[in-house]
């Protein structure tokens, strides 16, 4: 088993980790290391003037956290959801510079989480041209695994300037 950890280490500078989920029908991934936790969806407070894909927030052990539904973010179209599979990923360093306990998580919903997998970087090319403008720079790239073609996520590109100044006013307004 030692030599099994040894070599993961050694080719770790070659291979990244992402967890991958769906939001609609497309395969999405997100650096692990982003992913303080994934759990089933809980109660969500909507807030006042925020986008369509700002839900709310909701409350983990005590830290407020806004949560965003990838689907709408995508612009996807709505379809059935199936709370047996819905998730919600807890990522960290989102919304860099917020205070206050989980200042810095942002709640994620998807559709439901498939796996983590392990990703060449020689196989990961950069985000497509039609995936650079200001509505979609939170696409870091595109995952080639086999076959499977997976849109990579950068949880901390999400949120606009705007819309992370948005948050942030309803957070202190709530003080």
């Amino acid at each position: 088993m030692l030599s099994k950890e040894k070599k993961v280490d050694t080719v770790d500078d070659d291979v990244a980790q992402f967890v991958t989920f769906q939001v609609g029908d497309e395969e999405c991934g997100m650096d692990i290391r982003r992913i303080t936790e994934v759990i089933r969806p809980l109660k969500i407070t909507p807030l006042p003037r925020m986008p369509e894909f700002i839900e709310g927030v909701v409350n983990l052990r005590g830290m407020i956290i806004p949560i965003i539904d990838l689907r709408k973010r995508f612009a996807l179209s709505r379809t059935v959801d199936n709370p047996r599979k819905m998730r919600m990923l807890i990522t960290k360093g989102a919304i860099p510079g917020a205070s206050g306990a989980g200042g810095e998580l942002l709640g994620l919903v998807v559709d439901s989480v498939q796996e983590v997998l392990l990703i060449n970087r020689k196989d990961i090319e950069p985000a497509p041209e039609a995936a650079r403008g200001q509505q979609v720079g939170f696409i870091t790239g595109m995952g080639k695994v086999g076959d499977r073609l997976i849109i990579l996520i950068d949880s901390s590109m999400i949120l606009s300037q705007h819309e992370r100044s948005a948050l942030a006013e309803v957070g202190h307004d709530e003080s």
